[in-house]
């Protein structure tokens, strides 16, 4: 029997898709410590691990908004701020091995200073030089960005300093570093044939795909109303908020379309605010949908892309038609669209008349069908949760010789 401990960031995304992991680890002997916030405690703990409370921070001082590169001085901040007040808690454990997100720069930061082997969980993507500047949709603006985060980008120089200095750490953190926190093993919850830029990962990368295909759930939904049309399943998660506007979209895009919708709100987004609801429609506050239920009888599934749903959808086989909010969601939805499983819209561009145009084409033509149901195929060979616990183990096994 092991000893394992996760630390992950604090989000649902990044979160669920380590605990059919847990899970697995569990049921094989090993005991596993997890450090989250305490909304995440009763799943946690669902699963088989020892929750641990984060200690608290201060609040990140510096600039922020929606420009990917605030991620840098946000995670070197989150560094700053929890490598002393993990490192004792985590020794304390006497961990075998650590298991921490990829983007969890304290994580990797204290893997290194206590010398314990340690594997980066990816969430959605595994990410690379290529990968991050050399996406066409993404050059253009790029100097733009850097520009704008010019303030953020300094702070990341001065903490990056400081921590480098502080733990005597054995290489620089890059910006790229900041987005990978590459170990010897990282384990990716998607399967190749959804990873952008597949050809730039080695053996280091285990593509596992989905490792939590069910959770428990105590969301309800009439069932009994479906009535034997498409079904049309519209959602966000619980992150993204594209705003009102698109909301307002899709009831325009869709209210004529031979199809039910189910429709999933935003945090932020009141049903009050859309103005009349078509009648085949069922609109859901946020956090309310049984969504894998939905999935398994949907016809085609609006979404950001975001690596949670783009996962379920790809293991249930539904087509998709991806809105991406971020660049990460954006490089997935191109290889959705590859792949022949979906069609992907810029969010500027899309108009009630592409949506439906989008969503009419996604239900009718068996094409997108057939290429979800492919991503399928490649979603249950990829060996989920059991690959993961196999991959881990044996390398926990390698790192002591």
């Amino acid at each position: 029997m092991g000893k394992g401990v996760f630390l992950n960031v604090s989000a649902p995304g990044h979160v669920i898709p380590t605990l059919g992991l847990v899970g697995e680890l569990v049921a094989r002997g090993e005991r596993i410590t997890y450090f989250e916030i305490p909304p995440f405690k009763g799943e946690i703990e669902a699963f088989g691990a020892e929750f641990r409370a984060y200690p608290p921070i201060r609040p990140y001082p510096g600039p922020g908004g929606a420009n990917q590169y605030y991620l840098a001085p946000v995670s070197a901040w989150c560094a700053r701020e929890w490598v002393p007040q993990l490192l004792e808690p985590v020794r304390a454990e006497r961990p075998d091995y650590i298991v921490h997100d990829s983007l969890c720069l304290w994580g990797k930061i204290v893997a290194q200073v206590l010398g314990v082997p340690a594997v980066a969980s990816v969430a959605t993507a595994g990410f690379c030089a290529e990968s991050f500047h050399g996406c066409p949709r993404l050059r253009p603006g790029r100097r733009a960005m850097i520009a704008e985060a010019r303030a953020g980008l300094r702070l990341f120089r001065d903490w990056r300093r400081e921590l480098q200095t502080e733990y005597r750490l054995p290489q620089n953190i890059s910006l790229i570093e900041i987005f990978t926190n590459r170990q010897p093993l990282n384990v990716v919850h998607l399967p190749k044939a959804m990873q952008p830029y597949e050809n730039h990962f080695g053996a280091d990368y285990e593509f596992v795909g989905l490792c939590t295909p069910s959770r428990p759930t105590t969301a309800t939904f009439p069932f009994e109303r479906l009535d034997g049309r498409p079904l049309v399943y519209v959602s966000f998660g619980t992150i993204h908020n594209p705003g009102l506007a698109f909301f307002q979209t899709c009831i325009a895009a869709l209210k004529e379309v031979r199809a039910q919708v189910v429709l999933v709100l935003s945090p932020g987004v009141m049903e009050a605010d859309l103005g009349e609801v078509p009648d085949n429609f069922f609109v859901l506050p946020p956090r309310s949908a049984p969504q894998l239920q939905l999935l398994e009888r949907a016809a085609a599934f609006v979404t950001h892309a975001g690596g949670g749903g783009l996962r379920e959808g790809a293991w249930l086989g539904v087509p998709m038609i991806a809105v991406p909010q971020t660049y990460e969601q954006e490089i997935l939805s191109e290889r959705l669209e590859t792949q022949g499983a979906g069609l992907m819209l810029e969010p500027a561009k899309m108009t009630p008349v592409s949506l439906r145009a989008a969503v009419e084409q996604v239900i009718t033509n068996p094409m997108f069908r057939e290429g979800a149901q492919e991503l399928a195929r490649h979603s249950r060979l990829a060996g989920g949760a059991k690959r993961a616990a196999d991959a881990i183990l044996n390398f926990v096994e390698r790192s002591r010789r």
